[in-house]
């Protein structure tokens, strides 16, 4: 572990910041936790989880796109186990694949969103339907031609790791979180929430203010965009008062429909960034932390980066280390992990902020993690 990070001063400062960012949100409520090396450090809640409900330390709440860390690690243990390379090509598992020109795209490609598949043609499918999705998938021609730049899969990438997931285990990605991670290290995080808990969730609030003009504001804002179209199908407009639904709590959704309490986030991640807990072998782990792909996102229309389904830090979205990889959730919530200090830190708000990638409020945590001055 790095000197320069001291723990004892990392959680007086986000225990100030967690205060001042409780102090200016109007509704909801937010959760936050800091693992090293197998210890809980710090965890932190305050606020409603919903209209009079206070919100405690095992309430969990919808962690959007955070998800898709977590699938990703759920997709590279498989691989894993069966030892098959990112270098393999999606359609030597997946035959029906190589339609449309996708025959020589690799699992390393479908990863970091180089496949070309951010967003599906093929209109009216249901957020739920796993085979009509992966089937539309299997068939489309990329959105792009093959040239190394890449655009985020907003929906379509938690369908895509679910079918390799199936592909190799025969079972769902769900499935195997349950067995392999959720039940047996006892985490309080699921791909589709047990019936019996579906009222302790958190309510997910839409934002309050509208979102700052921009380039992505502007692409999102025309219906026939990338942008657009990769945010919106399959499904539809999902709204946070779809999303607090039971049907919805209870979908299995590895894009985007992960409901966690930040503690299990962030203990996960420890073990992501540490030496894998003896469940991830070394080399995936380096999967996971180096940068296969950096650029201007053709969805997100920001300069990201990305490994083997993680964000990982060139651009400085989760601060200063640059080893520290991971992956935000629209709203506010983002997970990471840090191997160059040894920890997992994650943070789950109800209250949305505008936009996929943080806002105000998380930076401000961020570098009150860090020790730095917030971004404005």
């Amino acid at each position: 572990m790095s000197r320069s990070f001291r723990p004892e001063e990392a959680t007086a400062r986000l225990q100030r910041a967690f205060d001042e960012v409780l102090a200016e949100t109007a509704c909801g409520g937010a959760s936050l936790a800091l693992w090293m090396q197998g210890e809980q450090i710090l965890s932190l809640h305050g606020g409603e989880a919903s209209p009079g409900v206070p919100w405690v330390q095992a309430t969990p709440c919808l962690i959007w796109s955070a998800s898709k860390g977590v699938a990703s690690a759920v997709t590279l243990h498989a691989l894993q186990e069966k030892g098959i390379p990112l270098t393999t090509r999606v359609a030597d598992l997946w035959p029906d694949f190589a339609a449309s020109g996708k025959e020589r795209i690799t699992l390393a490609d479908l990863l970091s969103h180089r496949a070309g598949l951010a967003a599906i043609d093929r209109k009216g499918l249901a957020i739920t339907d796993h085979e009509s999705v992966a089937e539309a998938l299997a068939a489309q021609t990329p959105n792009w031609d093959a040239d190394g730049s890449h655009g985020y899969g907003a929906r379509t990438f938690g369908f895509l790791l679910d079918e390799m997931v199936r592909r190799v285990t025969g079972e769902t990605l769900g499935e195997r979180w349950e067995h392999v991670f959720r039940a047996p290290l006892a985490l309080d995080l699921w791909f589709g929430l047990p019936e019996d808990l579906v009222e302790s969730a958190a309510t997910v609030i839409s934002p309050k203010v509208p979102p700052a003009p921009g380039p992505f504001t502007k692409a999102f804002g025309d219906p026939s965009s990338l942008t657009r179209r990769a945010l919106s199908e399959p499904g539809g407009t999902l709204t946070p008062s779809v999303m607090n639904t039971p049907a919805m709590r209870t979908a299995s959704l590895p894009s985007m429909g992960a409901i966690a309490t930040a503690d299990a986030l962030a203990r996960f991640y420890a073990m992501l960034g540490g030496d894998g807990g003896g469940l991830f072998q070394p080399e995936t782990l380096a999967a996971m932390r180096t940068t296969l792909v950096i650029g201007p996102d053709r969805v997100l229309i920001d300069e990201t980066s990305f490994s083997a389904g993680f964000m990982t830090n060139e651009s400085g979205v989760y601060g200063p280390s640059r080893s520290a990889f991971g992956h935000p959730g629209a709203g506010g919530s983002i997970a990471l992990a840090d191997p160059e200090h040894g920890f997992g830190f994650a943070f789950i708000p109800s209250a949305m902020h505008p936009g996929a990638l943080p806002g105000r409020r998380t930076r401000k945590l961020l570098a009150a993690l860090y020790g730095t001055t917030p971004e404005e």
